[in-house]
C-alpha cells in the first residue's frame, strides 16, 4: 500500500529535527542502547474476571514493549514530543502489551489484536520506510509465538472464527498486527486515523480489511456526550478518546455497580490520568489532556476500573475490581 501520509510526516520530522541540528551521532548510539533492565520470562497468563452483569473480562498479555522514557512520560513543550524521542537515551523498562476479550451473550468482543512475533525483526517493517525508521529506531518488542493473540484465545478455549466484533482503540502495530487472525469479525476502526495516522502502517493491515468506522451518536454518558453502541443491550460502547491519535477511541463496558474502561493508550497508566500527564508520543497533548479529564469526570460520577494497554497495574486493578479514586 506504500508509505501512509503519517510516516511521511514521523519520518520528515523526525529525521528534519535530526539534521538540523547535526545530532545524527547521537541518535546513531541511542539507537544501540538497550531497555531498562532485561525482559523477565514469559507474559503473565490471562487474568479473568465476570462481572455482577455477568459479563466475562478476560485481560491478554500480547507479549512486551520498551520505548525511549519521554515517548511514555514527557514534561516538555506541546509539539515536540518526536523530537525528545529522537535524541533521548533512557529507555524504559519491558511494558506490557494488552489485548482484551469480553464474552457478552451476544457474541465476544476483542479490543485491540496486539503485536505478532515479527515485530522484533527489522526486516517486518520494510515496506514502509518512514514508520520502520521510527520502530526500528525507538522501540523494541518482545512477542513469543505463544504469546501472540490467537494462541492465548485457544488457551481460553475461543477459536479466531468466534469473534464477533473487534474494536481497534488505535492503529500502532502493537495494536492492530494481530487483526490478521480475525477476518470473520466486524472490525471497527475510527475514520480519523484510518486508513492512515501517525505511527500507523497500512501496508502492514490484513489485505480483507474493509472496517466499520466508527460514527458517534448523542449519549447521557457523564462527560461523554457521544458514544457507538456496539451490544443491543446498550451495556457495551465505544466512547471518543482522542489525543494518543486523532481518533483513539476506547471501549466502556457500562454495568450495575460499576463500569470497566478499556482505555487503550489513552494514558500508559492510571498515575498520568490522575495527572493529566501526557506522553512524548501523543499526537496532539492538549486534546489528550482534554480526554483525561473528560474522563476523570466519568469516573467521578460512575465508579469505574481504568484499564490501559501498557500498564503493569491493570491486571491487578481487574481483578480486584479496584476503581479510580477520584
Amino acid at each position: 500500500r506504500g508509505l501512509g501520509i503519517g510516516a511521511v510526516g514521523l519520518v520528515s520530522g523526525v529525521t528534519g529535527g535530526l539534521l538540523s541540528g547535526n545530532l545524527v551521532s547521537r541518535w546513531y548510539e541511542n539507537l544501540m542502547a538497550a531497555p531498562n533492565g532485561p525482559r523477565e520470562g514469559v507474559a503473565a497468563p490471562p487474568t479473568t474476571i465476570t462481572t455482577s452483569d455477568g459479563l466475562t473480562i478476560h485481560h491478554i498479555q500480547t507479549g512486551f514493549v520498551a520505548v525511549k522514557r519521554v515517548h511514555r512520560e514527557y514534561d516538555g513543550p506541546d509539539g515536540q514530543g518526536i523530537l525528545a524521542i529522537a535524541t533521548a537515551r533512557e529507555w524504559t523498562e519491558w511494558m506490557p502489551i494488552t489485548a482484551w476479550a469480553v464474552e457478552h451473550p451476544e457474541g465476544i468482543l476483542l479490543v485491540d489484536s496486539g503485536e505478532v512475533p515479527q515485530a522484533s525483526s527489522p526486516a517486518y517493517y520494510a515496506c514502509d520506510p518512514g514508520s520502520a525508521f521510527f520502530y526500528n529506531s525507538f522501540l523494541r518488542f518482545s512477542v513469543t509465538p505463544e504469546e501472540e493473540i490467537a494462541a492465548q484465545l485457544a488457551g481460553l478455549g475461543i477459536r479466531p472464527r468466534d469473534v464477533r466484533w473487534v474494536v481497534q482503540t488505535h492503529l500502532h502495530g502493537d495494536h492492530i498486527h494481530g487483526l490478521k487472525h480475525f477476518d470473520r469479525a466486524e472490525v471497527f476502526v475510527s475514520p480519523l486515523d484510518y486508513p492512515s495516522s501517525l505511527g500507523a502502517m497500512p501496508c502492514l493491515y490484513p489485505d480483507w480489511l474493509n472496517p466499520t468506522l466508527v460514527e458517534f451518536s448523542p449519549d447521557d454518558l457523564p462527560g461523554f456526550a457521544r458514544s457507538r453502541q456496539i451490544t443491543s443491550a446498550g451495556d457495551v460502547v465505544i466512547i471518543p478518546t482522542p489525543g494518543h491519535s486523532g481518533g483513539h477511541q476506547s471501549v466502556l463496558l457500562r454495568g450495575g455497580d460499576k463500569s470497566y474502561l478499556l482505555a487503550g493508550d489513552a494514558s500508559f497508566d492510571q498515575t498520568q490520568l490522575l495527572n493529566s500527564a501526557t506522553a512524548g508520543i501523543a499526537a496532539d497533548p492538549a486534546t489528550s489532556r482534554r480526554t483525561l479529564a473528560t474522563i476523570r469526570d466519568y469516573c467521578t460520577a460512575v465508579p469505574t476500573v481504568y484499564l490501559p494497554s501498557h500498564d503493569p497495574e491493570t491486571p491487578t486493578r481487574l481483578a480486584a475490581g479496584q476503581t479510580v479514586p477520584v
